[in-house]
């Protein structure tokens, strides 16, 4: 037998949770602006997010299908609108609403989702993005293996732009398209902090302008254009405008490491790599110009390829508007102290000329073997200021320095 009082508490306690369960899925707001209550509800039978708005006489505006709405997604009000919950086990993401009174449409303008990561909490973090303004702030974590320990992203403060959406367009596509960029932000940004880290501590500051120098600027890491593609660590990273667009100048490096495109099996040898670009933007369209590379590769050895301290410069000795865009880079496979091979390399536009030659080794105080070049054929029958300036930067850099 049943006493009554228990009945009346288990009542009680059924009709509680499905009151509670109800009001997450129907809420009475005024969206439209005019005085009169209108409804927000979640319709479990073709899994949509419905409208009334009584400024459209209550005639439902739904959303699509939206296949993941279960027991674990609810709406809730906002200071202007509603928002769509959406919770997972370890994840989940929110859909801002709010009534346009010029367009008449219920539209997307925010979105916001966290992750728990995996068991160790890789990939953990949140992030928002705002329709109307188009900025994302993301604060993620990735775990690092050595150390052991999370380890904390700066906060990313960038720019996102999605689809227009609104309330009769909306879809888990929506959510999708978000998570999708903005994973391409975390790996974008988490490789940096890696990178700054390590590598990045000597980025953009071997740069000594030289007094024939046009005034250029060093692009911080994290402002590198997403037009331009590189391979290895950047080194240097510079930019300047003129009548014909915007210059981005970047050098990387790979440093020393095994290259499976090689066989290495006999004597474990290493490889690496240099690179530089020249990009110009102008229009909203981007083209690269050139690109150098050299390397060394299957070195058993002592190994070297790597741009030599502040000798990136940028210049226009002949006066003609064009620029000219020197580098400077050694590389060595040896184990001994012989010379290191040394090039210079200037472009002006896509004409490439060379100066191909090696370092001075002292073997004594008095004694050296090494130093001397040669000029390719667009030196030689080039303007002799471009000559000058090359011979200027070889004798500046020409004594090989122990530890560099």
């Amino acid at each position: 037998m049943i006493h009554t009082n228990k009945t009346n508490t288990l009542v009680l306690v059924l009709l509680s949770l499905v009151l509670n369960t109800y009001s997450q899925n129907y809420i009475t707001k005024d969206l439209d602006k005019d005085e009169i209550k209108d409804s927000i509800y979640i319709n479990p039978q073709n899994s949509s997010i419905v409208c009334k708005l009584s400024t459209q006489k209550y005639i439902p505006i739904a959303s699509k299908r939206i296949e993941s709405i279960a027991d674990n997604s609810y709406i809730s009000e906002t200071k202007n609108g509603f928002q769509y919950n959406m919770n997972w086990m370890r994840a989940g993401y929110k859909a801002q609403f709010r009534f346009n009174p010029t367009t008449k449409n219920i539209n997307l303008i925010g979105m916001s989702r966290y992750e728990f990561g995996d068991v160790a909490n890789d990939g953990s973090g949140e992030s928002s993005v705002n329709l109307l303004t188009n900025k994302y702030i993301g604060n993620w974590k990735y775990f690092d293996l050595e150390k052991d320990s999370l380890i904390h992203i700066p906060t990313i403060y960038t720019k996102m732009k999605l689809p227009k959406t609104n309330l009769k367009t909306f879809s888990e596509n929506s959510f999708y398209i978000y998570s999708d960029k903005c994973s391409t932000l975390y790996h974008k940004y988490k490789k940096q902090t890696i990178w700054a880290a390590n590598e990045g501590k000597e980025y953009n500051i071997y740069i000594k302008p030289h007094q024939s120098d046009i005034a250029f600027d060093k692009v911080p890491f994290i402002e590198i254009p997403t037009f331009i593609s590189y391979e290895g660590n950047a080194k240097n990273v510079i930019s300047w405008k003129d009548a014909h667009g915007e210059h981005f100048v970047l050098t990387s490096e790979t440093g020393i490491y095994s290259n499976s495109k090689f066989s290495h099996e006999e004597n474990q040898g290493a490889d690496a790599e240099l690179f530089a670009y020249h990009y110009i933007k102008k229009n909203n369209v981007q083209k690269r110009i050139w690109k150098v590379y050299d390397f060394i590769t299957d070195c058993p050895v002592e190994i070297v390829a790597s741009f030599i301290k502040n000798t990136l410069h940028v210049t226009d000795l002949d006066n003609n508007g064009v620029k000219e865009i020197w580098l400077m880079y050694k590389k060595v496979c040896h184990g001994d102290v012989s010379p290191s091979q040394m090039k210079i390399i200037m472009y002006e536009g896509k004409h490439k000329f060379a100066m191909r030659g090696y370092n001075k080794v002292m073997t004594t105080s008095d004694s050296s073997y090494g130093g001397k070049y040669k000029f390719d054929t667009s030196f030689i029958e080039g303007p002799k200021v471009f000559r000058d300036f090359g011979i200027s930067m070889w004798d500046e850099n020409i004594l090989h320095k122990w530890g560099e």
